[in-house]
């Protein structure tokens, strides 16, 4: 008797009944549930997208958005390893019913459906609302970067990317000025006929000089908002994908081009009600746009959001005042002004506490959370108590964005004990701006410091940030595979719909 066990099957014995493909797989697999839960759906507006008039039948297209959706689940994301998954692995082989669809199809596939994923999303975001894994009371927001297809050294400064830029124009103009002389000879000796395709060369070069084009347009426009930023040095753009912007990294030290990625989480479950691709990293400028996607998908406006400081405007305040959803986003820069709070602020701070008055970290004098303000009278009070009455009011432009501020100033900081802590240099008299968004950052501020706010806020990084775990960790979503905005967004689309299909069938398996 042999001491190792026995194969339990000869790879050349005939067998009288062999297993169906269906009894190849294990009946608690999850791949079953997947089929199952797409068979569900409704997918008529991408059989829409079909013209059945010669050739061979198409592949249906619920059988192609599952191959990628469910090796998204696995983190399998390239078309290559999915055709092989296709051929080769049995979950793969039992879902595509043995159809092995090659790497190219899968690849068109992806990026020619990009409003039927989105509808897809929708569709698996409303099915979990109807069976109340979606409550839609309160949403929380949350961004972070994804690199781009390119990579770190492909970026260029001005005159680097102006110096190949020039390069490149001299050497296709040559090419074709080469090309239109052959064409002459040729029809001086064969006579006029079709014009020929421009050589592969040629081709190459005029995709690589599109390319630099497009870089040198999206320079030119943030050199100007680096000038409206009072930005002196030049920003570098990527080349190989000139829609990303330089970022810092996620992965190691230093900067990257990359995307900002910003998801819409329900609180309760934590399915992705939208998702958001931006070029730069103006994480603040998604917030009201993540209203209206999650009102248009699904009927409804939430409740409540809940962002990280990141999201923290003025514009934003007043949007979502407007629309009658309450927000809870820490400040931008967190100040302790406790000391400052006293019963009435005509009175000084006591003097044991005034070594933790709140100091601004830029020009080391005393912050203006430091001074209270009283809205019936419509003035500040100083640390010391003193009256700051509302000297005059001044427009503004932050960054595109205008308005008016109030300033207030004190009547004299003389023999003030604290004027060498409160007075910038050279300054007599100690001024407080106030604009027209400062009475929704307090009511933020009395949200935040509330018991009700800090325990929902606490619930924030767990649910918000733990999208991104799963897209990264498991589905390996770190970097993009396309290049070009409007196609990253549609790779982001096919991930979260994927993480919303797997939730949506472990919570109905449970």
């Amino acid at each position: 008797m042999s001491h190792w066990s026995a194969a339990p099957m000869d790879r050349n014995q005939v067998v009288l009944f062999a297993p169906t493909l269906d009894q190849s797989l294990a009946d608690d697999h999850p791949v079953r549930l997947f089929a199952e839960t797409l068979a569900a759906l409704d997918f008529s507006d991408w059989e829409r997208m079909y013209v059945r008039v010669v050739g061979q039948p198409p592949i249906h297209p619920r059988v192609l958005a599952g191959c990628i959706l469910y090796g998204l689940s696995l983190g399998i994301r390239s078309s290559r390893k999915l055709e092989d998954a296709a051929a080769n692995r049995l979950d793969f082989i039992w879902l595509l019913e043995g159809r092995v669809p090659d790497h190219a199809t899968i690849c068109k596939f992806r990026t020619a459906f990009g409003p039927q994923i989105k509808g897809l999303f929708r569709q698996v975001g409303r099915v979990a609302i109807e069976l109340g894994l979606v409550a839609l009371n309160r949403v929380m927001l949350d961004g972070t970067h994804v690199q781009a297809n390119n990579s770190r050294s492909a970026t260029n400064r001005r005159a680097s990317l102006q110096q190949k830029l020039d390069a490149l124009d001299e050497q296709v103009g040559r090419l074709l000025a080469e090309a239109d002389a052959q064409d002459r000879a040729d029809a001086a000796l064969f006579g006029e006929g079709s014009p020929a395709k421009l050589p592969p060369g040629l081709r190459d070069l005029r995709a690589r000089q599109d390319r630099l084009r497009r870089a040198m347009q999206n320079l030119e426009e943030m050199e100007r908002e680096r000038r409206d930023r009072g930005q002196s040095r030049g920003p570098a753009v990527p080349t190989s994908d000139p829609d990303a912007r330089v970022l810092p990294a996620k992965q190691g030290a230093g900067y990257a081009p990359g995307y900002t990625t910003v998801l819409a989480t329900d609180a309760a479950s934590g399915f992705v009600l939208d998702a958001q691709v931006i070029a730069g990293n103006d994480e603040a400028s998604t917030v009201l746009p993540a209203i209206e996607h999650v009102e248009e998908n699904f009927g409804r406006r939430p409740d409540e959001l809940i962002t990280d400081s990141g999201f923290n405007s003025g514009p934003n305040l007043r949007g979502l005042a407007e629309q009658n959803v309450t927000p809870l986003m820490p400040p931008r820069q967190a100040t302790d002004a406790s000391a400052a709070r006293r019963p009435d602020p005509a009175e000084p701070v006591p003097e044991a506490d005034r070594g933790r008055l709140p100091v601004n970290p830029q020009n080391k004098t005393l912050d203006r959370a430091g001074f209270v303000y009283d809205p019936a009278a419509d003035r500040y009070h100083c640390p010391m108590g003193r009256p700051m009455g509302r000297a005059q009011d001044k427009p503004y432009d932050r960054h595109g964005t205008r308005g008016t501020y109030r300033v207030y100033e004190s009547p004299g900081c003389g023999g003030c004990p604290l004027a060498a802590k409160c007075l910038g240099k050279g300054a007599r008299v100690r001024r407080v701006c106030r604009d027209e968004y400062e009475e929704l950052r307090e009511r933020m501020a009395a949200r935040m410091n509330s018991e009700a706010g800090r325990a929902a806020y606490r619930r924030r990084g767990p649910i918000a940030e733990g999208a991104f775990a799963t897209l990264k960790a498991v589905m390996d979503l770190r970097q993009y595979l396309l290049r070009g905005l409007a196609k990253v967004r549609i790779e982001t689309d096919w991930a979260v719909t994927a993480l919303n299909l797997t939730k949506l069938i472990r919570l109905t398996a449970r």
